[in-house]
């Protein structure tokens, strides 16, 4: 019987004892938690205040006060995003890429930024995912839709570009630049028509050209442009003058003599040309323009004069070359004229070649071929990394052709280039 009361005792006891351990237990947890949340709390205060602060753009501050931050919080990773942005604001993209490439990004913010460092070190293709998840995020943000347009419009992805800027188009506040951009997409899908309607958009919601991302001079030169290709000199000359009372510039100026020429006046269309070779010494469509003129007029050695700075140009058209070819013929010259008929036929060849892969960049952009294009242009402008990341993503059993392997070997030793004729495009 005594034994049964010690027990029940203990057992009471017992039960009391533990419940005073799991109050403790409870409490201690309670303390640690609201410690650790308070901790948290505070870290993420801290790192918004830091951002705060980069995004402010007071990159002196801000780079003191998350160098702070990182000492105090060291194994927070999002610091490195942090360092990779302020190296970005203050020119040193290809720093921003690494720490990038190595650590990633924590918010839609990194992910802008690491598309802009590609951008800025021209790899199109690296920027365009980066670029295209942010936009994922924030499907509204002016700026990354610029972003990834461009991106889209040097990776001739024209289309893409298209209905990026039709989407810009559409922000409040944004209406003016999201014209400008139409109409350049158009421009370079060569619908000069839907160019011009957009171009002429630009000019009725902003009559002063105050809203633009580009000097008003440049939008007017290609406004007034395009209105000389769609044979509308007599809407592009006020456009045209217009720029060039802005700030004088050799295109403008060459456009505006094209412009007067289609209207007969032969006079305005010298005086200006002769304007653009003031301002460019190498205007070639000047300089074709007043040989052209010369040549009219009965005077080949004259036009031999004006063509003199375009004999060694790496850029020749073969509209510049028949020229020369013309103006050979009529001095009795007739082996220098053969020499430039022979590269006037070379050119012309090269240029049917480009008109095709033109149109398959249009067409088809995804396509192998369209790809090898792309590469190739950029490897000819120099931008051999861009090149090589384009090859790199071609299959390895489509690089057969011996036009793809002298490419491919051209890139690798950055060296001379295969003709562009030699691309197969009748299978296209």
């Amino acid at each position: 019987m005594g034994s049964e009361h010690a027990d029940a005792g203990e057992s009471r006891h017992w039960r009391t004892s533990a419940a005073r351990w799991v109050v403790l237990v409870v409490v201690a947890m309670a303390v640690v938690g609201g410690t650790l949340w308070t901790s948290a709390r505070r870290q993420e205060k801290a790192f918004v205040a830091v951002e705060k602060l980069l995004q402010s753009g007071d990159v002196s501050v801000a780079i003191r006060e998350v160098a702070a931050y990182q000492r105090e919080y060291p194994d927070d990773s999002r610091v490195f995003a942090l360092r990779a942005r302020i190296h970005l604001k203050v020119g040193q993209p290809r720093e921003a890429i690494r720490l990038f490439e190595q650590h990633g990004a924590a918010s839609a913010a990194d992910l802008q930024a690491w598309g802009r460092a590609y951008l800025m070190q021209s790899q199109w293709s690296q920027a365009a995912p980066i670029l295209a998840r942010f936009l994922q995020l924030e499907p509204q943000d002016a700026g990354g839709l610029y972003d990834l347009m461009v991106c889209n419009t040097r990776l001739t992805r024209l289309l893409e570009a298209l209905e990026l800027a039709k989407r810009l188009v559409q922000i409040p506040g944004y209406e003016v630049v999201g014209h400008l951009y139409l109409g350049t997409v158009y421009s370079d899908l060569l619908n000069e028509q839907q160019a011009a309607v957009h171009f002429a958009k630009v000019l009725e919601l902003d009559p002063e050209l105050r809203k633009l991302t580009i000097p008003p001079e440049e939008f007017l030169t290609e406004y007034g442009s395009t209105l000389v290709s769609l044979g509308k000199g007599d809407e592009a000359i006020k456009i045209l003058k217009r720029s060039l009372e802005t700030r004088p510039m050799a295109d403008a100026a060459v456009s505006l003599g094209q412009a007067y020429l289609q209207i007969g006046e032969t006079e305005q269309a010298i005086a200006n040309w002769e304007l653009a070779v003031t301002l460019n010494p190498d205007a070639h469509r000047a300089l074709e323009g007043l040989a052209d003129q010369a040549l009219r007029a009965g005077n080949a050695q004259k036009a031999l004069e004006w063509l003199g700075p375009l004999e060694n140009s790496a850029t020749l058209e073969p509209a510049t070359t028949y020229l020369f070819q013309q103006a050979y013929q009529r001095l009795g010259d007739l082996q220098k004229a053969a020499v430039w008929q022979a590269r006037t036929t070379q050119l012309r060849k090269r240029n049917q070649v480009a008109a095709v892969i033109d149109r398959l960049q249009v067409e088809a952009p995804n396509s192998y071929w369209a790809q090898i294009a792309r590469a190739y242009r950029f490897a000819e402008s120099g931008n051999w990394s861009e090149a090589a990341e384009l090859l790199q993503q071609v299959r390895d059993g489509e690089t057969t052709h011996p036009f793809v392997q002298q490419l491919a070997t051209a890139v690798k030793a950055r060296g001379k280039l295969p003709p562009l004729e030699g691309m197969p495009v009748q299978n296209f």
